[in-house]
């Protein structure tokens, strides 16, 4: 994908923790992405639902339900917009499987989101460069 096309991608990045969320939308940033950052669950789904967003980044961080909730709600409201999850090795991947078309570790890299957001937009859904271990 050229940087070009890279720059009209809008990513949703939703997670509750902001300092996270604004050092990981600096870095998509830098990769040539639009970041529309959430770190309240109504904002996540109402943005998801009212603005062009091509895919969503939802960080499973401390709050798994409320994430899970804003997951499913999203997949209701838009369910072919890429998603991808970034968790921790302990969430069980049948329960996030569901919520996403790509699982990503939380400790990786932007370059490794990068490759899966680039998996997902490009019609690889159900790819990541990562997934979580069985």
């Amino acid at each position: 994908m050229s940087s070009l096309e890279k720059k009209r991608r809008t990513i949703l990045h939703y997670g509750t923790d902001r300092v996270v969320l604004l050092l990981r939308a600096r870095g998509l940033n830098e990769m040539g992405y639009h970041v529309l950052n959430a770190s309240d669950g109504f904002e996540a789904i109402r943005l998801a639902a009212h603005e062009h967003v091509d895919a969503v980044v939802l960080d499973l961080d401390r709050n798994h339900a409320e994430v899970a909730l804003v997951a499913t709600e999203i997949k209701r409201c838009r369910p072919q917009l890429p998603t991808i999850l970034l968790a921790d090795e302990t969430t069980p991947p049948d329960r996030a499987h569901h919520l996403a078309d790509a699982l990503v570790p939380r400790r990786d890299n932007v370059k490794m989101l990068v490759t899966a957001l680039e998996n997902v937009l490009t019609g690889g859904v159900g790819t990541s460069s990562k997934t979580l271990p069985e």
